[in-house]
Order: structure tokens, then sequence, then C-alpha cells
């Protein structure tokens, strides 16, 4: 095959490109010259190998690629006649930094390690050379990044506010549908409670059983399209707060008897520990009602039966809160993996098999959208207060728990 390679005067090719180099050593260098062909996608040289030469293209035209970590290769750069690569591994005493492929027939000159770098050494002309080739490459290298990420940043851009778009679009979707379809819930519910008082009903046990049914479900689903009007206000930023001075013991005591027939069916304790002693917090009553409702009903869904949920409240002196109380909902539940810490708390998010959800919201490991804690954080943070939550892990057998802490500043008036 070597036979049927171009003749190449190596001396006199060289001569232009390393200009300035000695006779002497441009000798040596054509010597130790070695002409190579190579057809189109075929491997000059491979990154991570040993650098065992030096590469001067003398026709045609290979690309410079470096390995990303999903193993595609990304163009760095192109080099044409004239050109030389594989002196940086050489210099640094190092594996090939990049592969180097042809893109099209292509001859190269290759030059073996030791006779470069003896050329190299005996030549300052030759080492000034590849100095300014490598700075140039950097440069090059420098720009074609600064336009790669000034793309990337722009496709960032048009892609982010296409999501918010469609984010909008949804979130406004999700509200119509949830003030249409509350309207007749609402109705239903009103018709049913009419079925249950009337006087042939209360005398069949089974058609009071069927409208109990129908009232039970109907509330469900109002409360449903409530806490996605919820949401959407949380999402829109339009939460209203209407702040008056509010006992968290009545809050958490209104909480206790609305979950009291499922903690009596469930055999589950809800305790409260130091409420009765916080003083009056300037909040909005209602939002402040939900958002630790919903605490609690997490704290419901994810404790198993005969399990605990702990209430505790004090007053705290924060740095940039000042003075706040604090309420912490801890139970012995299932607790939560570290990866999902800073994620309960975003919309729809839901921890545990999608298929576990359709069973009533109270019961162990029950269904809901996953609008609970993205509320509860919305209203939170309207009050200018934190919420976050902790936890050892997730372990369905050992239970090791979770603790959501809430804090509410005192001095609020907004």
């Amino acid at each position: 095959m070597a036979d049927d390679l171009p003749q190449v005067d190596t001396k006199e090719f060289l001569r232009p490109i390393l200009f300035g180099l000695a006779e002497e050593e441009l000798d040596d260098l054509a010597r130790a010259a070695v002409v190579r062909s190579f057809s189109p996608g075929a491997a000059i040289c491979r990154e991570g190998e040993p650098a065992g030469a030096f590469f001067v293209v003398v026709s045609g035209r290979v690309a410079i690629l470096k390995q990303l970590d999903d193993q595609t290769e990304r163009l760095l750069h192109h080099a044409g006649p004239g050109e030389f690569f594989g002196e940086m591994a050489i210099v640094q005493e190092s594996g090939r930094t990049a592969t180097v492929r042809a893109v099209e027939p292509t001859l190269v000159l290759e030059i073996g390690r030791e006779e470069f770098l003896s050329v190299l050494g005996r030549s300052p002309s030759l080492a000034v050379r590849i100095l300014v080739h490598l700075t140039d490459r950097l440069r090059s290298a420098d720009q074609q990044a600064i336009v790669e990420l000034r793309q990337a940043n722009e496709e960032l851009r048009r892609a982010f506010a296409r999501l918010e778009r469609l984010d909008r679009t949804k979130s406004d979707f999700i509200q119509v549908s949830a003030h249409e379809l509350r309207t007749p819930v609402a109705a239903l519910k009103g018709y049913a409670q009419m079925m249950k008082d009337h006087p042939v009903v209360k005398k069949d046990p089974s058609l009071s059983a069927l409208v109990e049914g129908v009232i039970t479900s109907t509330d469900r689903l109002h409360r449903i399209f409530d806490n996605i009007l919820d949401l959407s206000r949380v999402v829109a930023g339009g939460l209203e707060i209407h702040r008056s001075p509010v006992s968290l013991a009545i809050i958490f005591q209104g909480i206790r008897l609305e979950f009291s027939e499922a903690l009596e069916r469930r055999n589950l304790t809800l305790e409260l520990v130091g409420l009765s002693g916080l003083p009056f917090c300037p909040a909005d009553p209602d939002l402040i009602y939900k958002a630790f409702r919903h605490l609690v009903n997490n704290a419901l869904k994810y404790t198993p039966d005969g399990g605990r949920i702990t209430v505790t409240g004090q007053q705290v002196s924060l740095p940039d809160l000042g003075d706040c109380v604090e309420v912490v909902v801890a139970d012995t539940g299932i607790g939560i993996a570290p990866e999902d810490l800073d994620l309960i708390f975003e919309k729809f998010y839901r921890t545990g098999e999608v298929a576990l959800h359709s069973s009533g919201t109270v019961n162990f490991k029950g269904g809901g959208p996953g609008l609970g804690l993205a509320i509860a954080q919305g209203a939170v943070l309207a009050h200018g207060g934190r919420i976050w939550a902790e936890s050892p892990g997730y372990d369905e057998q050992t239970c090791p728990g979770s603790r959501f802490i809430v804090q509410l500043p005192l001095g609020g008036t907004g």
C-alpha cells in the first residue's frame, strides 16, 4: 500500500511550516517523517492513547474531536494542509487529549516522538513555533467556546420562555376548569344534602348509605378544586393576606377535630405540645389553617396505622426573621429520601408509586394530586416565614419519620 502513496518532498513541505528551522534539524525531521494515508472517518489517533508521534496534514482535512460523558464526540475544530497536531501530548508527556479523524481522503506526515523531541531540544525556533501554534489554538478554542455558550444560552432562554408560556397556559386552564367544575359539584352536594334530610331516605338505610357516599365524594371533589385554586393563586403570587391575631392552639384543635374520625379509625395519635403558651400570630386565619392542615394531612398519609404525629410549638428569636413562632409537625412515618427533600414542595410532586394514590387522602399512602405541600409552602412564604422538611431517610420497615418545620414572624403586618 505504501507504494501507492503519492510522493511527498517532506523537507520542502515542512520548510515553510517550520520557518526558521536550521537545515540540519529540518533534514532530521524530513528523514523521520512517514507518509500515511487515511480514508474518511478513520482515526489517526485516539483520545487517551500514549503520544507516540507528531502529525502534519499534507492534504485533505481532519476533525479534532472530544469524547463526552455520553460517549458521543464533540467537534473542537478542523485542521487542513500545513497544520499539525499531536505535539501537545508529547510536550506534556501525557495521553492524547482528543481523537483526530480524517474527514476526507487525507495524507499526513507522521514523525516519531523521539525524533520530534530531539529536534525540539536543539531548536529554539521550533519551540517558539510550537508555542505560537498552541496559543493560536487555545485562542480559537476560547472563541469557539464563547460562541457556543452564547448560542446555548440563547437556546435555553427561548426554551425557558416557551416553558413559561406553557406553564401559564396550563395554570390558566387548570384554574378555569376548577372554577367551572366547582360550581356543579357544589350544587350536587347541596342536592345530596337535601336528599339525605328527606323522610324517605331517612327511613331507608340503603338509600341513606348511597346518599352519604355521594356527599362524601362531592366533599372530596370540592376540596380538590379548592386546593387547585389555592395553588393557582400561589403560583401567580396572588395570595391575599388578611392578618388578624391567630391562636395556633385553636388552629390545631380545629385540625384535630377535622381528622378525628381518621385518627380513631387508623389508631393514630395526634399530640399537641406547647401550642397553648404561644403568643397570637399576626396571620391570615384561613391560609394558616390550610397550611397546617396540609402538613398534618401529609403526616397522616405517610404514617402507618398505630403511629404518632406530634405538633410542637415554641417562640424563637432569629437573626433574620426576629421573634417568631416555630411549629414542628413530626411523625413516625416512612420518612423522606434525601433526593426528595428539595422536591416535595413542588406542585404535583408525590413520593412513592403513583398507582397507590387512588385511595382516600387520609389512608396510609393514600391519594391526592400532590398539591398540599406546595400550598403550605406558598402560604408560609406569603406570611414572610419559611418552611422546610427533615428526615433521616425513607424506609417503610423501620419508619424513621420526618419533621416539617415552620417559622412565622410575630412582627408581620402586611
